[in-house]
């Protein structure tokens, strides 16, 4: 192990692709920790199969498919880390290499690890798969396991520190840089036996592509196995444990492996491999019973392979016991042995459930229901003819994912229409979170969205109190889920079948319904947590539902599922799909269609098709929505949302842009204008693409944005959020009121900044209050003012412009203006420049360049969180460690700001908390002295609990006292405090310097806390009183 002294140069570690030699060496001995760290995507597995033997690998998606049939099921990666650190214990402890599998950008997920080699002695090395996000994404699409582009470009933060971090770690003794093109130009020089082992394993990958290619064991969304020709057949129940007894080259074992799926048997002599154990070492046993827990608590059809060595069957069943008592079911096991399974072809799992029948599954409705009965229609001409053919004919039944309503543009009709066909038989609606919440409101009970309580106020307008009972039972009858042989349909998420008769709880329903996580509307939700990755099921099964808003219907092989709802509130096209022939269906909505054409638009519609789409957005959560009252009467304030904003969905749809508090009259016509939201050079826009000269450079004021408009007779300001509000719009009209209105064009929208005195920035603007003009844009037509116009403008007025610095960087492109700004000691107390150049159209944009003072002290301020310095604060040592010092900077090593404002941070609570202690001991010493004496005179007489409460009610008094001032919940806090270690020091018992640490640390929150609400949360505090 090496310290941070001994740690060696990047360069020494560290080759860039274009030096690479042809071929390098690496190489790994026994008792070695690999991590592999990378993007999902990046090629880790691949990597891991190519150079490592597969019983050494540690595939967290393997265990998660070992756990739930699914290497997707997010539900289970905190068990699945659990055993894969067991593995990882075992094989180092018994001295061979263990290779982890998995993303391990996080310092959080590999200090397990760290952990597990520091107890073993072994050495840590790194690779770290040097994938570009962009590179990440596209192959995640190839790989059948897409986790989807925007959870992978949301790990990208992660990704930028992760090699940083493995670098500067004392644990990882080498990291080796993987670029996407260098793994087959790499070699790993392995131990003899593990070599041995990997050339036995490539020959068998070999092998079992050349089989995949010829047999295609996956199709069309759920995995079916390639049968032999019966030679007898042997049921189970879904559900069951199967025991066979059976030794290497025993023929059951081709029967088993034939029948069932590599993750669905839990084989002891694999197990024994992949921790290098004996089959009669214990640790086979407590690993196979993990496994065996975990399949159980998911229901799932599950094979224990085991040969007559071996001594944990006990134990395995009595981990079936146990579950049967604690859940009150019953869970069938079979035994059987080589000779019963020399008999036997085909292993039928026949599943309690109704026989498959022809359906026609439905996407999320959210009240497009023209679509709705364009599909209801289709389905009835089906019904129909088939009858008229054949009298017995089957007939199609309808089936809805859920969500009937809201968000679109006929929600009472939806669940009208939907109602009848549930009553009268012809369709089944499967329980979503939407239905729940509309059920709710019809019952009278409080709900929170919005768009809900606006359906439930158009039903019982329309309806009477009869049909609305109807709907009522309706919905309270409506199924969780609904299952057939081989199919099972839910909303959001299905952590499992429950078996039948099993009581299912409460927060599993709501998971069906509402998602094992529920998240933001549209790209707000983690993808992680969609359905395929919530799933867990036998491999005949095909799990069917909606919910999360895809790009289109989504058909997934790796977790057996298919997902119908493709945002038609959104996009205006529904989707469902006919069953058993999984053949996908389409319907559309047209006023939908229409609106979603505006939104991939870049220009705003006009008058009531302005409206319209304001409440389509409004509707999708794309903007947020402000109807002005009394004097704002009919006037309507429109901002982009956060889920907007969080997701940049103005990349994808660029109309957004236009609404920063965009305010239209009562017939869609603009009456305020701001400019478009612009972008960070950078971030948001590459540099590369920046390489023109701008024309215009100027400051970017680090204020809030006033918009100013004229409207019933008068100039006003608003600001995004708001028509008129104490702390900006009317001071701001104060000032203007000062100014020489007559220079403003009531045809215009001017953008001010909105400097104050008490409106706290990083910038220090000296309390300087004043509002600087920094545009003006025609409000009909959005077109914007030139500098030299909005000069001239600013002169009349008696105002200010932004800062005018064009001059201060001739002949530089936005690029090389980029680089300036972010070198140390440029630019300083400014939060950055705005640069206006001409795009390849010919149009004017502008682009946000921010400085680096700005950055770190945004950083400082927004992610240097005081209550984890105060955690990490150790009082022993009064300090942090060095481990989680680089945590705290999230490993932004090259921060020198950051990391002076941290030191400076510890240095200061180090400081507070010996004062506070300090004057603690000093200030309790009269009442101690008074409390000792008394319980030493006491104690003889009253016994020692008597006489403790006798001796602390004698120091209240003068606790009192010397208290006297310090009022409400403060000095209450402060009594408890020392009330509790005067005890702890009488009765000599517990650790009363643990009362004076958490009094201390109290004390130094509370002084952060007071002092951060004096400045204002948006004011740069590196500590109290600095």
């Amino acid at each position: 192990m090496r310290s941070n002294s001994e740690m060696p140069k990047q360069s020494e570690k560290h080759v860039s692709p274009e030096a690479h030699e042809q071929f390098r060496e690496i190489i790994i001995g026994k008792k070695t920790l690999v991590l592999l760290a990378g993007l999902p995507g990046s090629g880790k597995s691949t990597f891991a199969m190519t150079h490592f033997p597969l019983d050494a690998i540690i595939s967290t998606d393997r265990i998660r498919e070992e756990f739930s049939n699914n290497s997707r099921n997010q539900l289970v990666s905190d068990a699945a880390f659990t055993l894969a650190r067991k593995i990882t214990e075992e094989r180092l402890g018994r001295g061979e290499i263990a290779v982890i599998d998995a993303q391990n950008l996080s310092e959080n997920t590999r200090a397990q690890f760290y952990q597990v080699a520091e107890a073993t002695g072994a050495k840590i090395v790194a690779f770290f798969l040097n994938t570009s996000v962009a590179e990440s994404v596209e192959q995640n699409k190839k790989r059948g396991k897409d986790v989807g582009a925007s959870y992978i470009k949301r790990r990208r933060g992660v990704y930028a520190t992760a090699r940083r971090s493995l670098e500067k770690n004392p644990h990882v003794s080498e990291v080796h840089v993987v670029e996407h093109d260098d793994a087959d130009t790499t070699h790993i020089v392995l131990p003899e036996d593990d070599r041995e082992a990997w050339e036995a394993d490539q020959e068998l990958l070999k092998e079992a592509r050349v089989s995949q290619a010829m047999l295609g064991a996956a199709e069309t969304g759920f995995i079916s196995k390639e049968r032999l020709p019966s030679e007898g057949t042997k049921i189970i129940e879904a559900g069951s444990v199967m025991f066979v007894e059976a030794s290497m080259g025993d023929a059951a074992r081709d029967r088993i492996s034939e029948n069932f799926l590599s993750h669905q048997i839990i084989d002891a002599e694999s197990v024994a491999r992949r921790i290098h154990a004996d089959i009669t070492d214990d640790a086979v046993s407590d690993v196979m019973a993990f496994i065996l827990r975990q399949r159980i608590h998911h229901n799932l059809t599950t094979v224990v392979l085991y040969p007559k060595e071996f001594r944990g069957i006990g134990g395995l069943q009595r981990t079936i016991g146990s579950a049967e008592e604690r859940r009150s079911i019953h869970i069938p096991q079979i035994f059987s042995d080589a000779d019963d399974m020399a008999f036997v072809r085909d292993v039928v799992v026949q599943r309690n459930a109704k026989d498959d029948e022809p359906l026609f599954l439905v996407g999320d409705v959210q009240g497009c229901y023209r679509a709705m009965r364009e599909f209801a229609g289709r389905i009835r001409k089906e019904n129909v003819s088939a009858k008229e053919e054949r009298e017995d004919a089957s007939q199609r039944k309808i089936v809805f994912v859920g969500d009937m309503a809201d968000r679109g543009p006929y929600d009472a009709e939806s669940v009208i229409y939907i109602t009848a066909l549930v009553r009268s038989g012809r369709a089944i609606l499967v329980k979503g979170n939407h239905d729940e919440n509309l059920l709710k409101g019809l019952k009278g009970e409080a709900i929170s969205s919005g768009e809900t309580n606006e359906t439930v106020r158009e039903l019982r307008k329309r309806l009477s109190p009869g049909s609305i009972q109807k709907i009522i039972e309706m919905l309270e009858r409506a199924p969780y889920y609904e299952e057939w042989k081989h199919l099972v349909v839910v909303h959001a998420s299905l952590p499992r079948i429950p078996r039948q008769g099993e009581v299912v709880p409460d927060w599993e329903t709501h998971s069906m319904t509402h998602g094992a996580r529920s998240g933001a509307f549209v790209g707000g939700r983690a993808e992680v947590w969609k359905l395929p990755n919530t799933v867990a099921h036998d491999p005949e099964v095909l799990v069917v539902g909606g919910h999360t808003h895809e790009e289109e219907p989504m058909m997934e092989r790796i977790s057996g599922t298919a997902v119908l709802d493709a945002g038609v509130e959104l996009k205006g096209t529904l989707w469902g799909m006919y069953y058993p022939e999984l053949e996908l269906a389409s319907a559309e909505e047209p006023s939908v269609i229409k609106l979603y054409e505006m939104l991939k638009g870049e220009k705003l519609p006009e008058g009531e098709n302005l409206l319209l789409f304001v409440e389509y957005l409004r509707q999708q959560g794309l903007v947020e929505v402000k109807r002005g009252d009394g004097e704002y009467a009919g006037l309507t304030l429109v901002t982009y949302s956060g889920v907007t904003e969080l997701g940049s969905l103005w990349d994808q749809y660029p109309v957004l842009r236009n609404f920063r508090g965009l305010i239209l009259d009562g017939a869609g016509m603009p009456v305020a204008r701001p400019f478009k939201k612009t972008h960070k050079a950078g971030d948001e826009i590459p540099l590369e693409k920046l390489t023109m000269v701008p024309e215009k450079v100027f400051e970017k004021v680090n204020g809030s944005m006033g918009i100013t408009y004229f409207w019933g007779g008068r100039w006003r300001v608003a600001t995004k959020f708001s028509f008129q509000n104490e702390d900006y719009t009317k001071p701001s009209e104060e000032m203007l009121a000062g100014m020489d209105i007559s220079a403003l064009d009531s045809s215009k929208t001017y953008l001010f900044e909105i400097i104050l005195p008490n409106d706290s920035h990083l910038v220090d603007y000296g309390g300087r209050r004043e509002l600087i003009l920094l545009n003006s844009i025609d409000t009909a037509t959005g077109s914007e003012a030139s500098w030299e116009e909005v000069a001239g403008t600013a002169k009349k007025l008696g105002a200010h412009t932004a800062r005018d610095m064009t001059e201060e960087f001739p002949g530089m492109s936005i690029a090389d203006i980029y680089a300036f700004a972010q070198k140390e000691g440029n630019l300083k107390n400014l939060e950055g420049l705005m640069a206006r150049y001409r795009n390849e159209q010919g149009e004017m944009e502008t682009v946000k360049v921010k400085t680096r003072e700005y950055d770190d002290k945004k950083f400082v301020r927004d992610r240097l969180d005081w209550e984890d310095i105060i955690d990490a604060f150790n009082v022993s040592t009064m300090s942090i460690p060095e481990e989680a010092f680089e945590r705290l900077l999230q490993y932004n090593f090259d921060n020198a700001f950051a990391r002076a404002a941290l030191e400076t941070r510890v240095l200061w609570i180090k400081d507070e908390y010996q004062k506070i202690v300090s004057e603690a001991r000093e200030f309790l010493f009269s009442p101690l002295t008074t409390a000792q004496r008394v319980f030493e005179e006491a104690e003889p007489v009253e016994g020692k609990r008597r006489a403790v409460e006798k001796a602390l009610r004698a120091a209240v008094p003068q606790l009192l006292k010397l208290l006297e001032g310090r009022r409400g919940e403060e000095g209450k806090g402060e009594m408890n405090a020392f009330m509790g270690f005067l005890r702890g020091l009488i009765e000599g018992g517990g650790n009363p310097e643990e009362k004076l640490v958490k009094h201390a640390l109290a004390k130094i929150r509370g002084q952060i806390g007071e002092e951060t609400k004096r400045r204002g949360k948006n004011s740069f505090l590196v500590t109290p009183g600095a």
